[in-house]
């Protein structure tokens, strides 16, 4: 039997007892005017489900730090927190500052990062557009030099670093077209949802400006609205004493399901944040679906069956 899926809206009246989406835009958080977080003994915050690594070694020396201080204009260290937005997303009024090799921890297993704003500091922007006495000028004096600044976000699930990573240019010269070239000053949307099911987030930061003693561009940059998925499905295969197998995998137009199960079940099809794009009952041991009209990207089946149930990751491409 051969199933079309035609619309990736199918069953979402099941959404919201699957998942809860968490939006954490900073706006609660105790802040002083125009000041930043700062904990002498390294005290990372938490706030709308995750925890902010912040290092602390005499001064702000790593992770995350949240800040109410504008300032798009000053050049140099002196301005560690502003953002060339000049505000948080939207407006807002608290942001958070991150660092190269910052970590974020979710206080909650079985969860997905939506994603979040992003945008340059305003002392990596400076010293990118200006060049300054430690960094370069991005392009350099011709305009010609292929320069570029880009955070990696990685995942982690107990305490393995996941294959999947999401890039994000903050900065890139390195078109051939020069009036291609650009510096990131506005907030812009990054998706992380990709990286399915985690307990934490990594930030590595690279650039084509490197020095003797490491990179040249300082490794800051700002978030906001950052976007947990907390789901009550497991996304994580799940061990029964039934079998389900799903071929090809990975796979692009139709896939064929096949289980050891005599008895009804229902197949469901859902996306990184747990939310269900197709369900359907299964009362065939081997089924097929045409799911060409899903985008590529990485989706969980789940197979239901006499209060047991076992999933199985699939990736389109």
């Amino acid at each position: 039997m051969k199933k079309t899926i035609t619309t990736l809206t199918l069953a979402l009246s099941l959404f919201t007892t699957k998942a809860q989406t968490v939006v954490e835009n900073f706006e609660s958080l105790p802040l002083a005017t125009n000041s930043a977080y700062s904990s002498t003994t390294g005290v990372s915050f938490t706030t709308g489900g995750a925890s902010f690594q912040h290092k602390y070694s005499g001064y702000w020396s790593g992770g995350f730090s949240y800040t109410n201080k504008y300032d798009s204009a000053t050049v140099g260290f002196t301005n560690l927190y502003g953002v060339k937005p000049l505000k948080g997303y939207n407006n807002s009024n608290i942001y958070v500052i991150g660092q190269d090799n910052g970590v974020i921890n979710l206080t909650a297993p079985s969860n997905t990062v939506g994603g979040f704003y992003i945008t340059n500091t305003t002392y990596a922007y400076k010293s990118m557009k200006l060049g300054d006495s430690f960094a370069k000028k991005f392009g350099g004096v011709s305009g010609n030099d292929p320069d570029f600044f880009k955070v990696t976000v990685r995942g982690y699930k107990g305490g393995v670093l996941l294959a999947d990573s999401v890039p994000f240019y903050l900065a890139d010269f390195r078109f051939t077209n020069n009036s291609l070239d650009y510096l990131v000053d506005t907030w812009q949307w990054v998706n992380t949802s990709t990286l399915g099911n985690v307990d934490s987030l990594k930030f590595f930061m690279f650039t084509s400006d490197n020095g003797s003693f490491g990179p040249n561009t300082p490794l800051f940059f700002g978030i906001d609205n950052f976007t947990t998925t907390q789901s009550s499905v497991g996304l994580a295969e799940n061990k029964t004493n039934f079998n389900l197998s799903v071929y090809p995998n990975p796979f692009s137009s139709v896939i064929t399901i096949q289980s050891d199960i005599l008895t009804e079940g229902t197949i469901s099809i859902m996306d990184v944040a747990g939310k269900i794009i197709y369900s359907q009952q299964l009362n065939e041991m081997q089924t097929t679906l045409d799911v060409n009209a899903l985008p590529n990207g990485i989706y969980f089946l789940e197979l239901s069956s006499a209060g047991q149930k076992t999933v199985k990751k699939l990736i389109k491409n």
